[in-house]
């Protein structure tokens, strides 16, 4: 059985792919295209330029929504969310194995936003469990109805699998208790009042000599059967 858990609180502010509304809200917005040039697209060595460039990204409203722009559209120049081109391939590296739900909410919910793999995997597992259509998820995510069919039709193959191993998984063995309760397998406890008994039987350290006369005999009757 399967749960489809449900969020009512306010919606997801994500843009869009086609969104560049954020740019007019950004510190940059409206400089002299040869300033800009100058700070944001400086040469290797223009260390003063660049720092300049980062102190005006690091007061900018919309950083984030800048170096998403770039991740996502893999540009390959520039200083984009206060970042340059080097600095921006870790980040790259990590966009792929992204996994943010509120993407993904706001994917399901309508909006063209840009998903990873695993963002996408995530919708269709949503949508085969919600009984989506396939024209709906292919409007979803922008493919074709063939497409999205196929990914429905995998899903639902994998969803059955795991079903049907956790149906015939080995359940964990029982061990049997006896009719006081206790468990056959625990070693046996020694009563208190054998314990703390003081005439009770212990091991000693203590090396106690045995008389001569009492081996002496046992020795030489072994010494006469092996002649």
């Amino acid at each position: 059985m399967r749960y489809i858990t449900t969020n009512t609180g306010p919606q997801p502010t994500i843009r869009s792919i086609a969104d560049h509304s954020w740019h007019s809200r950004a510190a940059c917005y409206g400089i002299n295209p040869k300033e800009a040039d100058r700070l944001f697209f400086h040469g290797p060595r223009s260390f003063r330029d660049r720092q300049q460039a980062k102190q005006v990204c690091a007061a900018c409203p919309v950083q984030r929504d800048c170096l998403n722009f770039a991740l996502e559209n893999r540009v390959e120049h520039g200083m984009w969310g206060g970042l340059t081109l080097k600095e921006r391939a870790q980040w790259r590296k990590k966009l792929a194995n992204r996994l943010d739900y509120t993407r993904v909410r706001s994917a399901i919910i309508g909006r063209d936003v840009h998903l990873s793999s695993l963002e996408r995997d995530a919708v269709v597992r949503y949508a085969c469990a919600r009984g989506w259509s396939t024209t709906r998820l292919a409007h979803v995510l922008g493919v074709t109805a063939e497409w999205a069919r196929d990914l429905m039709s995998e899903e639902a193959c994998a969803i059955e699998d795991r079903d049907r191993h956790n149906l015939h998984a080995d359940p964990a063995p029982v061990v049997p208790a006896q009719e006081d309760g206790s468990n056959t397998d625990d070693p046996p406890a020694s009563s208190a009042q054998d314990a703390d008994a003081p005439d009770a039987e212990r091991p000693s350290d203590d090396v106690v000599p045995v008389d001569r006369h009492v081996h002496t005999p046992v020795v030489i009757d072994d010494l006469r059967k092996a002649a």
